[in-house]
């Protein structure tokens, strides 16, 4: 019974955790993102850049790509993926308090500044 416990339990952590896998895409949106060995530099320079820096970087530039691709054409599959990454809890990205509840148009409006990738 314990065994099949830890075993159930260890699927459950794999599953859970955050598979960095160098790409996100949604439809025709896809964007690379550089993938680090964080011990290895960390190792070398006293720093890494955590892989979950470059994944929320490039889930906002994945998201500034669909909303340009929902301008062209209305799709609600698209749109929910936005307000999915819009929702996102960013562990590096701060966001500005002024954008925390907006409607859809308003994030349409003001992608640039909410997925901006650069700041943080």
């Amino acid at each position: 019974m314990k065994l099949i416990f830890s075993l159930f339990l260890l699927i459950i952590l794999i599953s859970c955790s955050q598979k960095y896998t160098g790409e996100v895409s949604f439809k025709s949106c896809k964007v690379n993102y550089p993938l680090h060995d964080e011990e290895k530099e960390r190792k070398i320079n006293y720093e890494a850049i955590p892989n979950q820096w470059e994944y929320e970087s490039a889930l906002r530039k994945l998201a500034l790509c669909l909303c340009d691709k929902y301008l062209q054409k209305n799709d609600e599959e698209i749109k929910e993926k936005i307000i999915e990454i819009y929702k996102y809890k960013f562990e590096f990205y701060n966001r500005d308090d002024s954008f925390k509840k907006v409607n859809f148009d308003s994030i349409l409006i003001n992608r640039k500044e909410i997925f901006n990738p650069s700041f943080y």
